[in-house]
């Protein structure tokens, strides 16, 4: 990253988000591996893990109720 650069977000030991100022990407780093994505590419892959996370909640609640209503039948 540049000293012109922004981060955009960070987790420690996860990785971080961020506009190095220099070549128009937005890099994102997980771990060792980091993707340079084009600004349009970044804002479909938002996208994309918002709504595999909001399924992902929708996907644990059933579980949970069916978990719930398996206990209730004596299974």
């Amino acid at each position: 990253m540049t000293a012109d650069g922004t981060v955009l977000a960070s987790i420690k030991g996860l990785g971080a988000v961020y506009d190095c100022g220099g070549c128009g990407n937005i890099h994102l780093q997980v771990g060792p591996l980091t993707l340079a994505l084009e600004p349009g590419a970044y804002m479909q892959l938002v996208a994309l893990l918002s709504t595999s996370a909001a399924n992902f909640e929708l996907l644990l609640e059933q579980r949970s109720k069916a978990a719930h209503q398996e206990e209730r039948e004596g299974k």
